[in-house]
């Protein structure tokens, strides 16, 4: 049970308490639970937020600008297909380890310095992969490009955490994931008219220069934000604050162990499924764009554009469902049991989701067969558009939720939502070719679906029996 604003007072520092006592008053006890919940403006927060988005942008960006010139790259580099699928591989497999370090790293020694060194990794390893000239040298820089592009993937989420309480964090959670999810919209979009244009290389270019960029920003602009560190300077409310950890304590492995409860088992379930066939979809639009309508390379990025509105819709819509639903079920509570605290249960943010998932699920299905049978370019992208709608309203919800569930090790748990999803997407992503080569667009995209439609239907169980799972088996935060 998630305890909110309502138990604030019993939160309270032993200091804070016996000042209130020792001036006995209540006027004191009002002033303290009357403290914000972070201490910056709301136009500074909005800032934090839109440098995070950004920054949280750069690893999806740095992965799907490269796809449209994949097979300017393999010829280039005297490459097969299924060794050049390795330089998509290796990067996911990345993606899905570093942030399990990179998140601890954030819960010990606040947010900025992580992001600051992160991008200076991934400027580093973008350099290499632009002036790569063998395959495996390409392959090495795009998995150090991944592991600095990848901090943000868990710390980005805590910084969230950090600043906004848990009834307002899922609009601006739906901020935060337009980076993630735009960028593999985007990405194709930027990186085929660059690749057109100026080379592959230029594509690397200009990632290395946004890299520095957000290293810039994150050294000269954005505070700390992490609760710890900030409680030591401010006076806040002393809820979903970190505990001081050791380094032993800070273990990625105790964090991967959360798969043990089954409230996190199925919710990481459905991460992986989910995000696993929206990456494939990504991966597999170029090669229907350009080999199935006969778009040149710039214009099939432009396509990226209809599966983008629809993240966009998406995230913004599903951020402020599932603050709605907090707040809905908070009222429904408050007016049960007048003037006693209201604990309102985190499965309250999953009620909707469905309805995202069933979007994504129909509109993902269809697309498959559309492409199949050669139907019309416009009906694919009215698919795709409902693709990323889908996505990013399921995203919101299942983010937001294992966040409220462990809300002092917010981006440690992101980080393990990043690591089971980018596993399977890895595998899947792999596989994807030759599931094309033997069984074809529609069938290919039908085994996504029910994978995905079986995650959906065990989601379901802690929809509705969640409180009661986290209460026999756990997580009570413990970790």
């Amino acid at each position: 049970m998630i305890v909110d604003r309502a138990s604030t007072c019993r939160h309270l520092s032993a200091t804070e308490k016996s000042l209130a006592s020792s001036h006995g008053a209540k006027d004191e006890v009002d002033e303290v639970d009357e403290l914000p919940y972070s201490p910056f403006s709301a136009r500074m927060r909005a800032m934090i937020v839109v440098i995070t988005a950004l920054t949280g942008l750069v690893s999806p960006l740095s992965a799907n600008m490269y796809y449209p010139s994949i097979q300017t790259v393999r010829d280039d580099l005297h490459a097969t297909q299924s060794s050049i699928t390795w330089t998509v591989t290796a990067y996911v497999i990345a993606m899905a380890v570093f942030p399990l370090v990179w998140s601890n790293l954030a819960d010990q020694i606040g947010r900025k310095p992580v992001y600051a060194l992160s991008m200076l990794i991934f400027t580093c390893g973008s350099i290499g992969c632009a002036l790569s000239k063998t395959l495996a040298a390409l392959i090495a820089s795009r998995v150090v490009q991944s592991a600095g592009s990848s901090a943000v993937q868990g710390a980005g989420a805590g910084t969230i955490s950090d600043i906004y309480p848990r009834e307002k964090r899922g609009t601006a959670l739906g901020i935060y994931y337009l980076g993630p999810l735009l960028g593999p919209c985007l990405g194709p979009l930027v990186g085929g008219y660059i690749g057109e244009g100026a080379g592959w290389r230029w594509v690397f270019w200009t990632l290395a220069i946004w890299g520095g960029v957000m290293m810039a920003l994150a050294l000269f602009v954005l505070p700390e934000t992490h609760r710890r560190l900030v409680a030591a300077k401010h006076r806040i409310q002393q809820v979903s604050i970190p505990p001081h950890t050791t380094l032993r304590q800070n273990n990625p492995l105790l964090d991967i162990a959360t798969a043990r409860y089954p409230v996190i088992a199925l919710a990481m379930l459905h991460f992986a499924m989910l995000f696993g066939a929206y990456f494939t979809n990504a991966t597999g639009q170029p090669l229907a764009y350009e080999n199935v309508y006969a778009l040149r390379q710039g214009l099939s990025g432009v396509c990226f554009l209809a599966s983008g509105a629809g993240c966009i819709a998406g995230s913004v819509s599903g951020g402020r469902a599932t603050d709605l639903l907090l707040r809905r079920e908070r009222l429904a509570r408050e007016a049960k049991t007048p003037g006693a605290p209201v604990s309102v249960p985190a499965e309250a943010r999953l009620r909707l989701m469905w309805l995202g998932s069933a979007v994504f699920l129909a509109a993902f299905v269809a697309c498959g067969w559309l492409i199949e049978h050669r139907v019309s370019l416009g009906a694919v992208l009215v698919m795709q558009f409902l693709i990323g709608a889908g996505m990013a309203f399921t995203f919101q919800s299942l983010g937001g939720y294992v966040i409220d569930v462990f809300p002092t090790m917010s981006a440690r748990i992101t980080g393990v939502q990043n690591f089971w999803r980018s596993a399977w997407t890895a595998v899947i992503v792999q596989l994807f070719p030759t599931m094309l080569a033997n069984i074809g667009w529609g069938w290919s995209y039908t085994v996504m679906f029910f994978l995905t439609l079986v995650s959906l239907s065990l989601m379901q169980i802690v929809v509705f029996r969640g409180e009661r799972l986290r209460e026999r088996y756990g997580p009570r935060e413990s970790i």
